[in-house]
């Protein structure tokens, strides 16, 4: 890969140890995935928060690259709790303190404390055609799909390389002629809110990492493509996929494979996730709650179970009261958070990301409905 007399300066020490590293990071991308050079970028989301997920190696290296910064926007993904509230949440102080220590070293980096999976949802909205660095698996295919920014599916380190140098290699999804479809998925049937979670795992487990576009959606609100892409990410890595007339992109290869969905599909996946009968709790916001999904289910609850809403801090900071059985977290969200060491067994969720996740990183058990059935 190319570099300017520059980049080469970088990489060579000149501003910095870390730096070089994070060059190095960079270049060493670039060459294994054919980029033809660096080019800017215009904001950074950093994966790897959660002490839960990253562990005392990863707080190791944060804290070795704490004393350098980044110069463009940059944000963080959820943490593994409440920075505020955490003992709400029945996080060990031996836990608490380490995670602090992670969100010192990111923010002695310039990182912004904003730790979310949405920051489009916390006035971070890259523009179409924009070029970013996320990292998180949702946030990238929202940025990609619905935004019409252009990210690859950055690793922590990538990404906080990216954020530390300003630029990222040419490759992948920053190339428009890689930006194009190679199988359709054909819907013949209504979609409720949840069947778009479902959807999108469906989609996710058959396309895995090529770009799905689809066929038979002629409406769909921004929150249900959130649910699609989450699902879809989730699912089989799917970091963007194309809807005809809804998303900003829709250009497929010609004789591309067509897969009819049945909506039979959507059941099993929804009975793959249904191992539990009785949850300790209900889940909402993986990925993070909009204010405007927290409002419909403070204005719609009825059950008197215990409901933990994840959501960013930006948002969180909009409510001053809060139903009495809610408890609205921010900066972390139940996937990341040590919650099965808490006593917690089984949770509802009306999300095939956080149910998959739960399953697979805490090993829970899972019981997926429709947001309206568990908050009824």
């Amino acid at each position: 890969m190319y570099l300017t007399k520059d980049e080469e300066a970088i990489l060579n020490g000149e501003l910095g140890e870390i730096k070089a590293k994070a060059m190095r990071i960079l270049a060493t991308l670039g060459d294994i995935f054919d980029a033809d050079k660096l080019i800017p970028i215009e904001s950074a989301q950093i994966a790897g928060v959660s002490y839960k997920t990253i562990g005392d190696a990863g707080l190791e290296f944060l804290e070795d690259w704490s004393n350098t910064k980044v110069i463009i926007e940059s944000r963080m993904n959820p943490a593994g709790m409440d920075l505020k509230n955490w003992r709400e949440m029945g996080i060990s102080e031996t836990f608490a303190e380490k995670q602090l220590r992670i969100i010192k070293a990111l923010t002695s980096m310039g990182v912004k404390e904003s730790c979310s999976c949405t920051p489009y949802h916390a006035g971070l909205v890259p523009k179409k055609g924009s070029h970013i660095a996320w990292s998180e698996s949702s946030a990238v295919v929202y940025a990609n799909s619905v935004l019409g920014a252009m990210t690859n599916r950055e690793g922590g380190p990538s990404a906080l390389s990216a954020a530390l140098i300003g630029k990222t290699p040419n490759y992948g999804l920053h190339l428009k002629k890689n930006r194009i479809s190679e199988v359709v998925f054909d819907i013949n049937f209504e979609l409720s809110d949840l069947d778009y979670s479902l959807l999108g795992y469906y989609i996710g487990s058959i396309a895995k990492n090529k770009i799905p576009a689809i066929i038979g959606i002629k409406h769909a609100s921004n929150l249900q493509l959130k649910a699609l892409g989450a699902g879809a990410a989730a699912g089989g890595g799917v970091a963007m996929f194309m809807i005809e007339n809804l998303t900003p992109e829709y250009e497929i290869i010609k004789n591309p494979e067509k897969i009819t969905v049945e909506y039979d599909e959507l059941v099993k996946i929804q009975e793959q996730f249904c191992t539990c009968e009785h949850p300790d709790i209900i889940t909402f916001g993986c990925p993070h709650c909009s204010y405007e999904e927290i409002i419909d289910i403070f204005d719609k609850v009825k059950t008197e179970q215990e409901i933990w809403i994840c959501t960013s801090r930006e948002v969180k900071e909009r409510f001053q009261k809060i139903p009495n059985n809610i408890k609205l977290f921010c900066d972390t969200c139940m996937v990341v958070a040590p919650i099965e060491e808490i006593g917690i067994t089984c949770l509802a969720t009306d999300s095939t990301k956080c149910a998959h996740y739960s399953q697979n990183l805490s090993n829970l058990k899972t019981l997926i409905k429709s947001r309206e059935e568990l908050i009824s």
